[in-house]
C-alpha cells in the first residue's frame, strides 16, 4: 500500500509539473525544467520597477538561460534606467546563480547572484564594473533574487512537500522529488 501511495504521488506529481522526468530511482523522482519553463514562470514575475538614488531602474522581458556543464542558472533582462536630467538609458543585465528551494513559498531562488554581462545603449560595461562599483550594487542584486523567484512550483499540490533537492546539471534545472 505504501509504494501505491508513492506511485500515484509521483505520477500526480509529473502531471502537475509540466516537466519531463530525467530521472527515477530509490533515492526519489528528478525532473527536468528546461529554461522555456523558467522564462514562462519569470515572465509572470516582470517588470521590476526599483527607484534609486540616481533613478529609476526598470526591468523586464526576462529570459533563462541554462549552459551545458555549468552549475548555475543564468537569468536575463532588458534594463532601462531614467532620471530627469538625461534621456533614458536601455540595456541589458544577465546574473547567474545556484537554484535554491525555499520550502516555505513552494519558490525556487537563485543564490549567490553574479552578474555576467551588462550593456547599456550597445556597449559592454563589463570592464568597467570595478570591485568597487559590485559591493556597492550587489545588495540590490542580492534583495532582488531573494524576493523575485526564477521558478514557481504550485502552491496548492503536496509535491513542494517533497522536494529533496534542486540543482542545474545536463543544460536544465533538475528537481528531484521524494519521501
Amino acid at each position: 500500500m505504501k509504494y501505491l501511495f508513492t506511485f500515484v504521488t509521483l505520477f500526480a506529481i509529473l502531471f502537475s509539473t509540466g516537466c519531463g522526468i530525467k530521472q527515477i530511482s530509490p533515492a526519489g523522482m528528478t525532473v527536468s525544467v528546461p529554461a522555456s519553463k523558467i522564462t514562462e514562470s519569470l515572465q509572470r514575475e516582470f517588470p521590476v520597477k526599483q527607484k534609486t538614488a540616481y533613478g529609476t531602474v526598470t526591468l523586464s522581458d526576462p529570459k533563462a538561460f541554462i549552459q551545458k556543464g555549468s552549475d548555475r542558472l543564468t537569468a536575463g533582462a532588458t534594463v532601462h534606467f531614467s532620471n530627469p536630467l538625461i534621456a533614458e538609458q536601455k540595456g541589458s543585465v544577465y546574473v547567474s546563480g545556484k537554484p535554491r528551494f525555499d520550502a516555505n513559498s513552494g519558490n525556487i531562488y537563485l543564490d549567490a547572484p553574479k552578474i555576467e554581462k551588462l550593456d547599456f545603449n550597445g556597449y559592454s560595461l563589463g570592464a568597467f564594473v570595478t570591485p568597487e562599483i559590485m559591493r556597492q550594487v550587489q545588495p540590490y542584486i542580492d534583495m532582488l533574487f531573494q524576493r523575485i523567484p526564477v521558478y514557481r512550483l504550485n502552491r496548492n499540490t503536496l509535491r513542494n512537500s517533497f522536494v529533496k533537492d534542486v540543482k542545474v546539471a545536463d543544460g536544465n534545472l533538475l528537481v528531484t522529488f521524494g519521501i
